[in-house]
């Protein structure tokens, strides 16, 4: 596997044109997310975690750590927005698709999407509680997150106000789904 998952202070640091102190001291300070490895107690950054700092920080993304956070959580059973995978695919997109609320709880946890899609006319899921897990919890802070409202919703205010970074209608068209989600991931 060639992907790179983590980076060293020194990586970061030559990422950033800086010292690996100074990486040091973003850490201790808590302006960019780290963990420690046991004995000697270096640090490693998730890469997710990384390059959500510099975007943070209107820092320019390395293109090779850039292509790491297009990473798609699609949430729905609807064959139509599945079959929006091939589009985002075809866009240079990775693309995870979960049909049911426990599946995309465990999905998220895992993959480390870059976006969340969410459709709200999945049987079983809230959107509104949806949001307001991911919004609290610090693990997902960069997390954007895209909310297909149900065909009808006049009022599509109230799911950006909920923390929604977007909102489309369900009967959107594909190409434009897909083009929002282009949009938010190069934000």
């Amino acid at each position: 596997m060639s992907e790179v998952h983590v980076l060293t202070t020194g990586e970061a640091a030559r990422y950033c044109g800086v010292n690996f102190r100074t990486v040091i001291r973003w850490i201790e300070r808590g302006q960019l997310k780290a963990y420690k490895l046991p004995g000697r107690g270096d640090h490693r950054i998730c890469v997710e975690d990384f390059v959500g700092f510099l975007r943070d920080n209107a820092m320019p993304v390395p293109a090779e750590l850039g292509s790491a956070t297009r990473k798609v959580l699609l949430v729905a059973d609807s064959p139509e927005l599945a079959a929006s995978r091939q589009l985002l695919q075809q866009a240079g997109v990775e693309v995870e698709i979960a049909g049911d609320s426990f599946t995309a709880g465990a999905l998220l946890a895992t993959s480390k999407p870059a976006m969340l899609v969410l459709d709200t006319n999945l049987d079983g899921v809230n959107g509104f509680q949806v949001l307001d897990m991911i919004r609290c919890r610090s693990e997902f802070s960069s997390l954007s997150v895209l909310v297909i409202a149900p065909n009808g919703d006049s009022n599509q205010q109230h799911w950006l106000d909920a923390g929604a970074d977007a909102v489309v209608a369900a009967s959107c068209d594909r190409n434009e789904l897909v083009g929002r989600i282009n949009l938010l991931l190069d934000a």
